[in-house]
């Protein structure tokens, strides 16, 4: 029955899992959409663990559309009495991560409670398993940015209203990915959707009454007013995605991204099928050019500028290490080559979320991304 990768046992952290070469995985044509009728924690395909990022455990929310891959034909991988829906990432056919199928009995997992820090006077951050975003609040209205889907969505309006009375006059999408814009429709009755204009058909396309299409959207920069607060909207070009923003607010000197810049946390791509990893890299030289301090990622908590940078650096580490052990004769999707990567950058990246099963991923995906844009190295 398996395709992609081969069970090897149990453990007490969960589902082990390994994979085998020579074997492909299902096609992203296979993939399906599917609403989460619970809440279930995201775990690791390599390892069966629950993933984290930035020291936030990641759940699918109930109501929020994850994109599920056949396995063979069979919607669902069965394993000792318990299903998986194999749904790489919760966006996009990335196919990394698994979560237990909601028709039966949940095991036993612990959401965190959202958490809600105001950064300054007008702004807050908002942290809800896993995903985050910020809010300003004027005396005309509020600026949101993603709604992060499913029961997110609802949470999010409702932890602005214990602090404002003002409605939500703008709701700014980071970029298509189903899962952090899903559950706007709740912001429906007063806001307007701001996007890249690249968002709008992947958007449409979903279909999805409770993901409002923007009708405000731009091709390079826009500035977004509201009462006393002026946000600068950037499009750096590809990176993670075809339509991914960034949005700065200079008066408090913060900046949020969301998807290329992760805080202490190993990054969940590169993915042959989405990510643009050699523009990925020059997107971060320009983020490191910009003029702000505190960087509020979509996933896990706030943190310095530097992360930037860090990420950058990672990145570029990674290829090196990949062509390093190239050299050293271990072939592509090799053991070697994972052990060999793994040790070369433990020492500067070892203590981040992640890094143990993302290795492999990593080593992987920068294979097929050579494969399908053509190799490059990096200085």
């Amino acid at each position: 029955m398996l395709s992609l990768l081969a069970l090897v046992g149990l453990s007490a952290g969960g589902l082990l899992f390994t994979s085998t070469t020579g074997q492909t995985a299902p096609s992203a044509d296979a993939s399906r959409p599917v609403t989460m009728t619970c809440s279930r924690p995201v775990l690791d395909v390599g390892t069966g663990a629950q993933v984290s990022i930035g020291g936030v455990p990641w759940y699918a929310e109930q109501g929020q559309i994850v994109y599920a891959h056949d396995w063979n034909g069979d919607p669902f991988f069965n394993f000792g009495g318990r299903r998986y829906l194999y749904i790489g990432s919760v966006s996009a056919p990335a196919k990394f991560f698994i979560v237990e199928d909601c028709a039966q009995p949940a095991a036993a997992a612990t959401p965190p409670a959202p958490s809600l820090q105001q950064i300054a006077g007008d702004t807050y951050v908002y942290q809800h398993t896993g995903y985050t975003t910020f809010f300003v609040v004027t005396n005309e209205g509020v600026i949101v940015g993603d709604p992060m889907g499913g029961s997110r969505s609802a949470a999010l309006k409702a932890a602005i209203a214990s602090v404002t009375s003002q409605p939500v006059r703008y709701m700014v999408y980071s970029h298509h990915d189903a899962d952090h814009n899903t559950g706007g429709g709740v912001f429906r009755d007063t806001a307007t959707f701001v996007a890249h204009a690249n968002a709008v058909q992947p958007i449409a396309s979903r279909n999805d009454p409770n993901s409002p299409v923007p009708t405000m959207t731009f091709q390079d920069r826009m500035t977004l007013r509201l009462g006393h607060a002026e946000l600068d909207l950037q499009y750096l070009g590809l990176n993670h995605s075809e339509s991914t923003i960034v949005v700065r607010y200079p008066a408090i000197r913060m900046a949020w991204m969301v998807d290329i810049v992760p805080t202490n946390s190993v990054i969940f791509g590169p993915r042959m099928d989405g990510d643009y990893v050699k523009e990925w890299i020059e997107t971060l030289r320009r983020v490191e050019a910009m003029d702000f301090d505190l960087l509020v990622p979509g996933h896990g908590a706030p943190g310095p500028k530097a992360w930037a940078t860090w990420i950058r650096e990672y990145m570029q580490d990674l290829i090196r290490a990949i062509e390093a052990a190239e050299r050293r004769g271990h072939e592509a999707r090799s053991p070697g080559m994972y052990d060999f990567v793994r040790a070369q950058l433990f020492g500067k990246y070892g203590s981040w979320d992640n890094f143990g099963p993302r290795i492999p991923v990593n080593v992987n995906g920068m294979h097929d991304n050579w494969a399908k844009f053509g190799r490059f190295s990096v200085n």
